[in-house]
């Protein structure tokens, strides 16, 4: 009886290290992100997600806003007071400026995940936010503002700029 209890833990250790899985190794599935309506993005004038009207506590238009020729799907808006608003629509996914911009923060917009990083460039302070309007898509809002702004200022006078720009853009 021994004998044979001895065999059959023997038996069942050595079984037990030769199972084996099949396939492939499967990535887990991405954490759910915040959107609470999916956008289009395809087809969409960035120059018409922001008015004047709303950039008037601002400043006003020094130019006519127009596309960058260095950034597709872009508008920007140059300010007579030191100060501009870009614009770009469909920009890269949330989880790739987040990854980009690791001193960023998530925040919502809109009850949309949005990825906000604020830093000095040159004398300026510049807040961008990638809004995430499907899983790999986003709206970039980003503001710039000289005159030793701080990034509190900025981050609050972009923020009702990436709300109203998120809402004209039509559901998908």
């Amino acid at each position: 009886m021994r004998r044979s209890l001895l065999l059959l833990l023997v038996l069942l250790a050595a079984t037990g290290c030769t199972y084996r899985v099949q396939g492939e190794p499967v990535a887990a599935p991405p954490p759910p992100l915040a959107i609470e309506t999916p956008r289009k993005t395809a087809g969409i004038d960035p120059c018409k997600l922001v008015t004047e009207k709303e950039l008037k506590p601002i400043g006003t238009l020094q130019f006519v806003p127009a596309p960058r020729v260095e950034m597709p799907n872009s508008c920007l808006f140059t300010l007579k007071e030191n100060a501009f608003v870009l614009v770009a629509v469909p920009y890269r996914s949330f989880d790739e400026s987040k990854r980009i911009q690791s001193k960023g923060q998530e925040v919502l917009t809109g009850k949309h995940a949005t990825w906000l990083s604020c830093g000095k460039q040159e004398a300026e302070m510049v807040c961008t936010a990638t809004i995430a309007v499907t899983r790999t898509e986003s709206l970039m809002v980003a503001i710039g503002m000289g005159g030793g702004v701080s990034e509190a200022k900025a981050r609050d006078t972009l923020e009702p700029l990436g709300e109203e720009a998120l809402k004209r853009m039509p559901a998908a």
